[in-house]
């Protein structure tokens, strides 16, 4: 189904030390862009009522302009993100003991960007991406199978639907976090002000 995976990206030699450019190291955390295994992140919204929303998603691309993911123009984050264009998005990996917070700004990028994502998914999320509707949704799940199945041998081959949409998330700070099984787990805080990052060094 939905593919995502934790053990990807590479670390620096001195975990101690401070970055100038914590995007070149939110970039090595993450996977290289051919590889399948995309990072399932939590993705934080301000909701239509003022309270916090809070869902996973695959983070699609990483690069020094930010994260981005992809989801319906229909859907609930769309909405809250036309009325507030601000998210964090954490992603983890537990077996390594590293942890990943950014907060920032959101900006939806072009049509042709979420093409070419929507190009290379795997062909479930390319289905769902179609059939994931609201009107689906209240049908019973033989009735679901059938029309999934019916889709799937009807089109061989998909473009991404209208309501494909592809955001990408600016990053205002970064938090690096990591655990240490011998001892006290840290993390490392980045601030973006008036262009230039500042960092700082926090108990974990």
């Amino acid at each position: 189904m939905i593919t995502a995976g934790t053990t990807f990206g590479s670390d620096v030699d001195d975990v101690d030390a401070l970055t100038d450019d914590p995007l070149a190291l939110l970039v090595r955390w993450l996977p290289p862009h051919d590889n399948e295994l995309r990072p399932l992140a939590a993705l934080a919204t301000v909701g239509l009522d003022g309270l916090p929303s809070l869902r996973h998603v695959l983070a699609s691309e990483c690069d020094a302009e930010g994260l981005t993911f992809h989801t319906d123009a229909q859907s609930a984050k769309a909405a809250e993100l036309a009325q507030n264009p601000v998210a964090a998005m954490s992603i983890a990996w537990p077996e390594i003991g590293r942890q990943l917070v950014v907060r920032g700004t959101v900006e939806q990028v072009s049509a042709a960007d979420a093409a070419k994502v929507y190009s290379e998914r795997s062909r479930y999320l390319q289905l769902l991406a179609w059939t994931n509707t609201r009107e689906n949704a209240h049908l019973p799940v033989d009735e679901r199978h059938r029309l999934w199945a019916e889709f799937d041998d009807a089109h061989p081959q998909l473009d991404p639907p209208a309501r494909w949409v592809g955001f990408r998330l600016r990053p205002r700070t970064l938090t690096f976090w990591r655990g240490d099984p011998a001892g006290q787990s840290t993390r490392q805080h980045y601030t973006l002000v008036d262009g230039r990052w500042s960092g700082e060094i926090l108990a974990g």
